[in-house]
Parts: structure tokens; C-alpha cells; sequence
């Protein structure tokens, strides 16, 4: 498994950073399942969304679009979280835990390959719950698979190709951080790998940034 940073997106953000883990041959039927609750840690979240809205809305994407942390916090404050699958609770936990949005792909359904890129706008997307097949935007940022866009907009918009499911068993899970004014997934993919590491063959814990900015996983 390659994951890897394009010389176009750090060119864009040379301060970006990537938290992530590889997790592989989960026991899924041993994992909790449970909504993710909301933890009051005194942040400023108003001023936080809106960092990210106004991130968002300086490059090209999908402008109806929100992060997903934005939906994560608003749903987690008002009670209406509800659990999905032990999988991606936990890493929507994690992403609240941290301040910041979370992404989790198939490895089975990757092929072997997830970059994050400049989108050149003909990759296809399948977003998720839909059957009409749309396209990134050129320039935006995407993480991309086989020519297949795999999410759109950094990880806030999902493809229904590559998504978790009940068979999941091997994982990648991604967190990006545009440049230190953004909060670091670090503590949430931490947290996350302590609740998978039980249950998983393999954990491996890594960071991308411009001075690594690719990681070969030989399994």
C-alpha cells in the first residue's frame, strides 16, 4: 500500500501535514458499537468551523459542500449523532477528539494506491448514496486511486466505492492539516490506534508531510 503527497499539493501548502494509520485484518465483530458522543474540551468551535469554511472556500471545490468535522460537531452538540458502523465510529470519535476531519478507506478497494493531488477534473467520483457518477473540479483537492476519486475536497466529500462497510477488514485512515494554524489529528489517530491495535494483525502509525512525503506499506 503507497500513500502519498503530490508535489502540487505541497506546492499549494508546504506546511501540510497528514496523520495517519494502516490498520490490517481487523476483528470487526469485537469491536464496540456506539454513536459518537460530544466531549465539552473548552475549544472555540464557532471560530474553528469557520477557519475551516474559509480554508475551504479559498480553493476550488464543491462550494455546497461543509467539512465533515463541520457536521460531525454540529450533529455531536445537538444529541443526533447516530452509530454507522463500529469502523467509522470510531473514527469520527477520534475526529471530534481532535479538532479535526477524519477519513477512512477500504485498503481491499484501493488497489494498492491513495494520493492526495490537484484534481485534473476527469477523475470519476460516486458520491456517497448516489448512483449518477460527478467529477472534481480542476485544481481541487482530491485523494485519488486508479484515476478514481476517492474523496473530494481533502476527505470531507466520501466516494460510496471506496467506503467502509461490514466487510472491511484492512484500513486506511487519513487526517489532514493545512498548514500548524489547523489543529493536528495526531492525538485523535493516537486514540484510534489504542482501540484497533487489540483487535487488528498490524497497526502502523505515520506522518506525511514535504519532507516525507510518501509511505510504502509492504503488505
Amino acid at each position: 500500500m503507497k500513500v502519498e503527497l503530490s508535489e502540487a499539493v505541497l506546492a499549494r501548502w508546504p506546511r501540510l501535514q497528514v496523520e495517519g494509520l494502516i490498520a490490517r485484518d481487523i476483528e470487526a465483530a469485537a469491536l464496540p458499537s456506539a454513536a459518537p458522543s460530544w466531549v465539552d474540551d473548552g475549544a472555540d468551535w464557532d471560530a474553528l468551523l469557520g477557519q475551516w469554511k474559509a480554508f475551504y472556500r479559498a480553493w476550488p471545490g464543491d462550494k455546497q459542500a461543509r467539512c465533515s468535522l463541520a457536521y460531525l460537531a454540529k450533529a455531536a452538540q445537538a444529541g443526533k449523532l447516530r452509530s454507522i458502523l463500529p469502523l467509522v465510529d470510531l473514527y469520527n470519535q477520534a475526529s471530534l477528539l481532535s479538532r479535526s476531519p477524519f477519513g477512512g478507506e477500504d485498503i481491499a478497494k484501493l488497489g494498492g494506491e491513495l494520493r492526495l493531488d490537484l484534481a485534473r477534473g476527469d477523475e470519476p467520483f460516486l458520491p456517497l448514496g448516489k448512483t449518477a457518477t460527478e467529477f472534481p473540479q480542476p485544481g481541487e483537492a482530491a485523494w485519488l486511486s486508479g484515476g478514481e476519486t476517492v474523496c473530494r475536497c481533502l476527505n470531507w466529500l466520501e466516494s460510496d466505492r471506496f467506503k467502509l462497510d461490514e466487510g472491511s477488514r484492512s484500513v486506511l485512515f487519513v487526517s489532514e492539516r493545512p498548514d500548524l494554524d489547523f489543529p493536528s489529528g495526531a492525538a485523535g489517530m493516537d486514540w484510534l490506534a489504542e482501540r484497533l491495535g487489540p483487535h487488528a494483525a498490524a497497526c502502523r502509525r505515520f506522518r506525511l508531510d514535504a519532507a516525507n512525503p510518501a509511505l510504502e506499506d509492504a503488505r
